[in-house]
């Protein structure tokens, strides 16, 4: 697609955004090398080329590194770059994203969000499917606004409040809800009932993070915390404890490995089935 429009001005703009996106590391030896390589592939004739077209090529050389040497997310936009974004994750993967307001928006594995180039109009609207947390820019006059399918809020159909305020509107609302910190509003997509009850945001809104720390925290909570990390649903044995409290930490590991380590703490099995994931007691 790039090939195909590299003469187009647009894309050197696309480019340099990806340019200064990545974080990819390079020892000083690995850049030597790969200018030498660079320096070979030249042609005498071309040289005079080279200018805007050795932006590009770095450009398109770090987008082949972040989708698969980084194997964290990577940035696509429409046929129409100025207008819109488009953010995707892969499974099993996080991607951090600051969108043009400077918010700030973690995505997991296997979700999309779309917002425009710019927020231009009288609010900040973006569309998402899957999974998100944001950390929204405050701005009174322009309200930032997510939609997924029929309900448009602060966030989606699971909804958990951390810090500030949010209105959740949607069809099946009947009049918009105030969420307040530490609340959680569900809907339940067959019968289509509403809830909202008091949580603990944190056990919603650390799976992103590098490592997760459990110090004597119960079960129940490690649990919520484990569901969201690796994105899958997790029953408990009705035989089972959920005061129990353990203490471990959790980096990236599979979720095999987890569970293995909750089992040498208490007596559990576990079957895992897709993303649904059985706990029984031993």
């Amino acid at each position: 697609w790039m090939l195909t429009r590299e003469n187009e001005a647009e894309i050197d703009e696309i480019l340099l955004e990806m340019w200064n996106r990545h974080t990819a590391d390079a020892t000083i030896k690995e850049t030597r090398l790969g200018l030498q390589r660079l320096h070979a592939a030249i042609k005498p004739g071309r040289v005079r080329m080279l200018g805007r077209r050795i932006l590009r090529y770095a450009g398109m050389a770090a987008a082949v590194l972040l989708i698969f040497a980084g194997g964290y997310y990577f940035a696509a936009r429409t046929v129409r770059p100025a207008e819109e974004i488009t953010l995707l994750t892969a499974k099993g993967n996080v991607g951090e994203f600051t969108l043009p307001d400077g918010s700030r928006v973690w995505l997991n594995g296997e979700s999309r969000l779309k917002y425009p180039a710019e927020f231009s109009g009288p609010t900040r609207e973006v569309a998402l499917s899957g999974e998100a947390f944001f950390e929204v820019s405050k701005d009174s006059l322009r309200p930032f606004r997510v939609n997924m399918d029929n309900l448009q809020v602060g966030s989606h159909q699971e909804i958990i409040l951390k810090t500030g305020s949010v209105k959740v509107s949607g069809a099946d609302l009947g009049k918009p809800v105030l969420l307040r910190p530490d609340e959680k509003l569900s809907l339940d997509t067959r019968t289509r009932q509403v809830t909202v009850r008091q949580v603990d945001a944190r056990n919603y809104c650390s799976w992103f993070e590098s490592r997760l720390i459990f110090d004597n925290t119960p079960l129940a909570d490690i649990i919520t915390n484990l569901e969201r990390r690796y994105n899958v649903e997790i029953a408990l044995s009705s035989h089972i404890r959920v005061d129990k409290r353990l203490s471990l930490v959790v980096y990236h590991e599979p979720l095999e490995d987890i569970l293995d380590v909750m089992a040498t703490l208490i007596p559990i099995r576990y079957r895992i089935d897709g993303n649904q994931v059985l706990i029984t007691k031993k």
